[in-house]
């Protein structure tokens, strides 16, 4: 009967011996954590989300780059008044100038750097001062300016000559303002700079600064 016993738990042992462990199961895999993203601001943490442009930003974007692409146009307008004429007696040089402006809106804290409409400058020749095309340039650079100060409430007209054209009074350096139709301020400023050739009026129509605030 011992011995029964004796071979019952011998073969227990060796069927236990043959057996395979089941392999452990395996351990769950933890997703990595997703960083919260802030909106910048001041003293911003790296690897923050920059605020979304609020649509009046987008929308004053637009019409910087219109009111730019219009005084653009009439500075085209007025060179091209005076290309007929003899070498001498046309614009002698001519640009539109941008400058970088900060806007903000009171629909977000989002701010939007964007190019605005600074200065459209032009040099006319005194040689061609009785001629048509010179009044159509002439026409174009009012229109300059009329268009600048309706929009931001005021422009200037800068016309500097050289002194000796001011020593022969070829041009007084009278100054004053005269309303736009729309009541709108256009100051004129004139003055002699010996950087400015003899023969040449040197003209620069400066827009009024836009505020920075959009509401």
């Amino acid at each position: 009967m011992k011995l029964l016993m004796k071979m019952s738990a011998l073969v227990s042992v060796l069927a236990l011996a043959g057996c395979v462990a089941p392999p452990p199961e395996p351990a769950p895999v933890v997703a990595p954590a997703v960083p919260v993203q802030v909106e910048c601001g001041i003293a911003s943490p790296p690897g923050c989300r920059e605020p979304a442009v609020p649509p009046a930003l987008l929308t004053w974007e637009q019409k910087m780059k219109g009111e730019a692409d219009q005084a653009e146009a009439l500075r085209v307008r007025a060179v091209e008044s005076m290309s007929a004429l003899p070498v001498k007696q046309r614009i002698s040089g001519s640009k539109t100038t941008t400058t970088e402006q900060v806007f903000s809106s009171s629909q977000s804290p989002a701010t939007r750097a964007m190019p605005v409409l600074d200065a459209v400058s032009l040099d006319l020749p005194w040689a061609a001062k009785s001629r048509q095309e010179h009044k159509d340039a002439m026409v174009a650079i009012k229109d300059i300016a009329t268009m600048m100060a309706d929009n931001r409430g005021g422009a200037t007209i800068f016309v500097t000559v050289s002194p000796r054209d001011l020593r022969a009074k070829k041009v007084n350096t009278n100054s004053g303002t005269a309303p736009t139709e729309a009541g709108n301020p256009v100051e004129v400023k004139k003055s002699a700079d010996k950087n400015v050739p003899p023969g040449i009026e040197h003209f620069v129509i400066q827009a009024k600064p836009w505020p920075s605030r959009i509401d």
